[in-house]
């Protein structure tokens, strides 16, 4: 299968496994859900899903753990207080993480789920918007072939990657694998 064949598959899958948990439904009490990461920009290589919520209350977030973890295919749900240290304007909310059983990948689905202000999350989504209106055809095969290339062996891409490699094909045209892994690394990308 090609990188490109891999992602369509996988932006498919990643809407059956939203619809199998009724996501949206059971988020309407927290607000609209905003897709964003690879799933947004349709550069998917691995079975992860990220989405933005609007900022809301602790229960509503526990509420919406406990109607996940109804589901068979859900087998671990992750809750965090903030985010991670490395990324600090994620300590400003609340993060979900359901891990669910589906598909044939060689891991399971997981669904990055971040509450967060909506300036924060209006900011983040501007310059994701920014780089898909900008990506041409053979920007994203070439993106898909790059994150290919440097898939671990757990099967995904080096954690907080993806930006940089967007930014490093879109914004500034490199095109040399060795040159994206060099732009990666120099802006804190363990590889």
């Amino acid at each position: 299968m090609t990188p490109v064949e891999r992602a369509r598959r996988l932006k498919q899958e990643a809407d059956e496994v939203l619809k199998m948990v009724h996501l949206k439904r059971h988020c309407a009490r927290i607000g609209k859900i905003i897709p964003t990461g690879s799933y947004f920009m349709n550069l998917m290589m691995y079975p992860d899903i990220d989405l933005y919520v609007p900022y809301t209350i602790i229960e509503y977030i526990l509420e919406l753990a406990t109607k996940l973890a109804i589901y068979d295919c859900v087998k671990e749900i992750v809750f965090q207080k903030g985010g991670r240290t490395e990324r600090p304007e994620l300590a400003k909310g609340y993060y979900l993480k359901p891990i669910i059983n589906y598909g044939e990948w060689g891991r399971p689905w997981k669904i990055d789920i971040w509450s967060l202000p909506g300036t924060i999350i209006d900011e983040k989504q501007a310059v994701l918007q920014d780089l898909k209106e900008r990506m041409t055809r053979s920007q994203r095969k070439s993106i898909l072939e790059y994150k290919h290339s440097i898939l671990t062996e757990k099967g995904r891409t080096p954690m907080f990657s993806g930006i940089f490699i967007y930014r490093a094909v879109i914004d500034h045209g490199m095109t040399d694998f060795n040159e994206i892994t060099k732009y990666l690394k120099e802006n804190g990308i363990k590889m």
